[in-house]
């Protein structure tokens, strides 16, 4: 009887054991789960990436041409319409363009990069490997910052994380015909990778790749990997598109496409983002934290004891994937942070393996790496906390999310004391992922959104220009996205001065909107030139201060003939955000 219940209580601890481990890793997803989703709804879109790609989208969705992107009526091929397209269904599911509609997108994507991170991480590295590796991904800076832009990079990460996830399951296959079905898959994911950010996708996971193939000498995956089933499957989504492509685009759109977007980007760039080859090297530390402080230890780790570990280890594999495509975007000049994004699902695998492994070996060590990660979390949530003090003051948000800060402080330290390194780590995850619900919502997003917000001096310079058509010259991204969408109809771009000043002289419905910096002429040297050219007088009809340092200049033109009514030729100021001077404020425009 004894021995019975010896047995029965020993089943019961192993349930309750299981029923913890299974809560915290559930806690550890929750978490990465809040930081990108809170703070989506109502956030307003921001120039230049927000308002582009919500544009290239509702042009798209307006027009019914999913294969030449469009954005302020000109061809936009930078890159392959995926993105936009997705956006544009999005529109047709909502039933109008709308902001929400287009984050909706963003969000998605990103946790369906969430959703393969797991699925791989249970694969390779255990059930609580991939709840780590979801919190390390989700709570990192650049994921989570990126999660809340409209910006295609969400997409390419989670076509570059199911084809790590399809990868893996083929390495792992022992039949051939399991391999061929996974790497099928994940030829699929790499076309879909392509119609995200054109050659891009693909050459970085070859990267990877290449890397890896070289680490494990695993060459003979070459034979199945490059099969027909698989290459059919890579090929299938690219030609649905570039064949239709080729086809309607001319030769200057071909050449825009495929010469300029891929080979002159990545040897020339542009100004704003001409970086060194150590760039990456550098910015990690920011992008990727807070697992960035892990890294070295996991890398450190992997290095020692690489003679003892398997060639194809799952820890190599992670690395490979996520070393390798930092190393091939070190190369051209052209460098952003969320470039690097389609790394991070492999880099948070690599830190989630090892992590995982202190935890389960348990004593200093564990103890150590759980109370740091609290330890940082409860600082990223005290930082968030006083950032919202100073800048709304004491409110029922910030008494909520001191007590949250508090509960969840206290369960850290006594997991600590403990050493439940698990407990601990729950609650470390719990506060970055408050830290980022602060961050996304109240003061903090009030105060970073009327730093870059542009739709106020946008909504005035439209109502000024009513039912008008708006002609745009060298217009930078976010003009050509708050021109048109907000108004729901498209600001023609004109980059030719002559043709533009003639269409102005000829359509006396058309006015033109130029985004000049504050304390510059209002209207550029080369308009003026072709006015002068063609007979006419520009008419400076309204200038719009915005709270940067650019303002919204709508100008028109008069010719000799003109009689009757005449515009003034004096600039009239525009005070505040987009009220003009004596006038009431422009009504809300835009979905």
């Amino acid at each position: 009887m004894g021995k019975a219940m010896a047995t029965i209580d020993t089943g019961d601890s192993d349930v309750v054991a299981r029923e913890l481990d299974g809560i915290w890793i559930v806690l550890l997803v929750v978490a990465a789960v809040l930081a990108v989703v809170v703070g989506q709804a109502g956030r307003e879109l921001l120039p230049p990436d927000d308002l582009r790609e919500a544009e290239v989208a509702r042009e798209m969705w307006l027009g019914g041409d999913y294969v030449i992107p469009h954005l302020a009526g000109l061809p936009f091929v930078e890159k392959p319409p995926a993105f936009p397209a997705a956006v544009a269904a999005a529109y047709a599911w909502a039933g109008q363009p709308s902001t929400g509609a287009a984050r909706a997108v963003s969000t998605t994507f990103a946790l369906a990069t969430l959703l393969a991170v797991f699925l791989l991480g249970r694969l390779a590295i255990g059930l609580d490997g991939a709840g780590l590796a979801v919190a390390l991904l989700g709570l990192s800076a650049r994921f989570c910052r990126t999660a809340h832009l409209v910006l295609l990079d969400n997409g390419l990460t989670a076509a570059i994380a199911f084809a790590l996830l399809f990868t893996w399951m083929g390495l792992a296959a022992e039949e051939p015909r399991a391999k061929r079905r996974a790497y099928a898959a994940a030829g699929l994911a790499l076309g879909l990778s392509f119609l995200f950010k054109g050659f891009v996708g693909p050459a970085l996971f070859g990267a990877g790749l290449v890397t890896y193939l070289a680490t494990s000498r695993r060459f003979q995956e070459l034979r199945l990997a490059l099969g027909p089933l698989p290459i059919a499957g890579f090929l299938a989504p690219m030609l649905l598109w570039v064949v239709p492509f080729v086809e309607r685009a001319s030769p200057a759109i071909l050449r825009a496409f495929f010469v300029e977007n891929h080979v002159g980007r990545a040897v020339s760039g542009f100004a704003s983002n001409i970086r060194p080859p150590y760039y990456y090297a550098l910015d990690l530390w920011l992008a990727f934290a807070p697992a960035c402080l892990m890294l070295p230890f996991a890398a450190f780790d992997f290095v020692r004891g690489r003679a003892r570990r398997d060639p194809g280890a799952a820890s190599t594999f992670f690395l490979a994937f996520g070393i390798g495509p930092l190393l091939l975007l070190s190369l051209p000049k052209a460098k952003d942070s969320h470039y690097a994004l389609p790394a991070f699902p492999a880099l948070a695998l690599f830190v989630a393996d090892w992590s995982a492994r202190v935890l389960r070996a348990g004593g200093s060590r564990a103890r150590a790496w759980s109370g740091g990660a609290s330890g940082m979390g409860a600082l990223a949530a005290a930082g968030a906390l006083f950032a919202t003090v100073a800048l709304g003051g004491l409110s029922v948000r910030v008494v909520a999310a001191g007590t949250v800060l508090a509960g969840f402080a206290i369960i850290a330290v006594r997991a600590v004391r403990r050493a439940d390194a698990r407990r601990a780590c729950a609650a470390g995850a719990a506060l970055f992922a408050l830290a980022w619900m602060l961050w996304f919502t109240g003061p903090i997003a009030a105060f970073e959104v009327s730093r870059r917000s542009v739709r106020h001096v946008f909504g005035a310079a439209l109502a000024a220009a009513g039912q008008r058509t708006v002609l745009l010259y060298r217009p930078d991204d976010g003009t050509r996205g708050g021109a048109s969408f907000w108004r729901n109809r498209t600001a023609e771009e004109e980059p030719d001065p002559v043709l533009l000043i003639e269409r102005l002289s000829h359509d006396h419905e058309a006015v033109a909107l130029l985004r000049r910096s504050k304390g510059a002429a209002p209207i550029p040297r080369a308009l003026l030139e072709a006015a002068a050219g063609l007979g006419v007088t520009p008419v400076v009809e309204a200038r719009f201060l915005g709270a940067g340092e650019h303002e919204l200049v709508l100008m028109t033109v008069r010719s000799p003939s003109d009689r009757g009514e005449q515009r003034s030729g004096l600039p009239v100021e525009v005070e505040g955000r987009g009220h003009r001077t004596g006038a009431a404020p422009g009504p809300s425009v835009g979905p």
